[in-house]
């Protein structure tokens, strides 16, 4: 782990730690366990993550709402604050609003993530309209940890497309953005998304909900430091209609960048179109479809 440190360093990356949350109430045995639940050895452990340089730890497998772990979360929560260190909880209960209290807290999963492609025989045929549903509830009370942008399989295979999961960038919103597939799947996109997805922010100040139906499809504009994004899924086996107006931007003349499946199953499409408040782009969102675009400057 030193090692790894170093070397991210060199390469201006902050490094997180996963941890097992530990304790006598906890039956799963992946290490490092035991080194979060009593304060006085947490604390030992925050010092050292502090003089490495660690940036955050991911925390896991709370398995329980009980009094005592809610507890747990807050004195976590507190310790890390005094060493600087920023907290993702995962294996959690639903966010509460701490993060006002505890702004180090950037997010928790709580929620059927990307990582049931592994293990969850069912869960591919639930994730598309899940998707469409999670906007509304699970993400709308507090950063979600979804793990999203999964364009590979894993035992299981996809049935959202790669329009679908680029989506997933703009419609979920978590503190830190973890997308989930291997950084060679990555590197190997095309240019305009690769550097889409390396610029989409994480942090939003504005989001507008534009169309959509809970468990059906969703819409939804973000800005950023005065920039646009947009994002559209499709929940449903068959083709949704949609139309891509913002009438609430500046005056002036854009450029809307949209990326969205191709003709071949497993790809792109990818096309810009001069844009303004006036303007009403109609699209179709193939079945499990979706889209992901962003408002630039004319060239």
């Amino acid at each position: 782990v030193e090692d790894l440190i170093e070397y991210a360093k060199g390469k201006s990356v902050g490094v997180w730690l996963w941890y097992n949350s530990g304790g006598p109430h906890n039956t799963v045995t992946e290490a490092p366990k035991n080194l979060m639940f009593r304060r006085d050895v947490r604390r030992k452990e925050f010092q050292r993550l502090s003089n490495l340089g660690v940036k955050g730890v991911k925390i896991d497998f709370f398995q329980s709402d009980k009094p005592e772990m809610i507890r747990l979360y807050h004195e976590i929560l507190q310790d890390a604050k005094e060493f600087r260190i920023m907290c993702n909880f995962h294996g959690c209960t639903l966010p509460r609003g701490w993060a006002r209290t505890y702004p180090h807290n950037l997010s928790s999963e709580a929620v059927r993530g990307a990582e049931c492609y592994i293990f969850d025989r069912a869960f591919p045929e639930s994730a598309p309209v899940q998707n469409c549903i999670l906007p509304f509830t699970r993400n709308a009370v507090g950063s979600m940890d979804y793990t999203p942008v999964a364009l590979s399989d894993q035992n299981y295979k996809h049935l959202t497309t790669y329009g679908h999961e680029i989506a997933l960038s703009v419609i979920f919103e978590s503190g830190i953005q973890h997308f989930a597939d291997k950084a060679a799947v990555y590197l190997q996109l095309p240019d305009f998304a690769r550097n889409f997805l390396s610029s989409v922010p994480n942090t939003w100040d504005r989001t507008i909900f534009l169309d959509g139906y809970p468990g059906e499809f969703i819409v939804l504009a973000r800005q950023k430091n005065g920039q646009w994004y947009i994002g559209g899924i499709n929940g449903t086996t068959e083709e949704k209609e949609i139309t891509i107006s913002l009438p609430f931007i500046n005056e002036g003349s854009q450029l809307l960048e949209i990326i969205t499946d191709g003709e071949k199953e497993r790809s792109f499409m990818y096309f810009k179109k001069p844009f303004d408040k006036a303007t009403a782009i109609p699209l179709t969102l193939i079945p499990r479809g979706g889209f992901a675009g962003r408002l630039i400057m004319e060239e």
